[in-house]
């Protein structure tokens, strides 16, 4: 299996380990966890080590390394058009370093969680979940994906705060839940905004992917989103508009 797809995908390996295993076994759970996650972090160590710096380019993907691209969802629309969707995963100098810290990160949170008593099996199995959508959010360049693996990374959190979190763990659960639902309508809003003012060279469909989205030749004259006739909500540039709504999206 390539390289990041594999990071991704371990930690869901390790969740369906987790919970087909009898309870009995719940001292088995944490390490399961800890084995996986310290594979995934020696897989992001070497994926970082022989990343090469010198590679640039951010709207072509000669410019990122370890790519992986398959169809994935081709759906004609009718009068909308054609649905295009990819797997596509690639890494560059940003997110690079931040695949390793976070996979740091999820190694350390396994050994802070190391003497939980409360229902172990299913704290594990979430942070296992939590572990596979952070990884793949900093892999994804396909604005779909990222928003897929973005929703799923909030499932887990919501219930690891609200189950095993401080005394005012139910208010902080629902706050959570609340903000974060704003900011995905937010950015789904924009995602769907670009999907519709980009177009792929090569087939002339609609696509989600970043790295069409980040060449200015791929955003149709006259859409919303557009470099050149851009359309105005307001009296304010839609681009503007559109910046300021992801910006507050991830801000929350």
């Amino acid at each position: 299996m390539p390289t990041l797809s594999l990071l991704i995908f371990l930690p869901l390996l390790a969740t369906a380990i987790i919970l087909a295993l009898p309870s009995r076994f719940k001292d088995a759970y944490k390490y399961i966890a800890l084995a996986i996650t310290a594979v995934q972090f020696l897989l992001a160590g070497m994926a970082y080590f022989s990343f090469n710096p010198a590679a640039t380019g951010i709207n072509t993907l000669e410019g990122y390394q370890l790519v992986e691209q398959l169809p994935w969802i081709r759906l004609d629309l009718g009068t909308v058009g054609k649905l295009e969707i990819d797997y596509l995963l690639g890494v560059d100098g940003i997110s690079m370093p931040l695949l390793v810290l976070s996979a740091f990160v999820m190694l350390m949170a396994i050994g802070a969680s190391w003497n939980i008593q409360k229902s172990v099996k299913g704290y594990f199995a979430l942070l296992m979940l939590l572990n596979m959508a952070v990884i793949g959010i900093f892999c994804a360049l396909d604005f779909f994906l990222f928003y897929l693996f973005y929703e799923v990374m909030l499932l887990p959190l919501y219930f690891l705060i609200g189950i095993w979190g401080g005394e005012r763990r139910e208010y902080a659960a629902m706050k959570f839940f609340i903000y974060t639902l704003f900011g995905s309508v937010f950015m789904l809003l924009v995602i769907v905004g670009l999907y519709f003012s980009v177009i792929n060279p090569v087939t002339g469909a609609h696509t989600f992917s970043m790295i069409h989205m980040m060449n200015p030749d791929n955003y149709v004259q006259g859409s919303i989103f557009a470099l050149d006739g851009y359309q105005e909500i307001f009296g304010i540039s839609a681009r503007l508009i559109g910046f300021i709504v992801l910006f507050f999206a991830f801000a929350y």
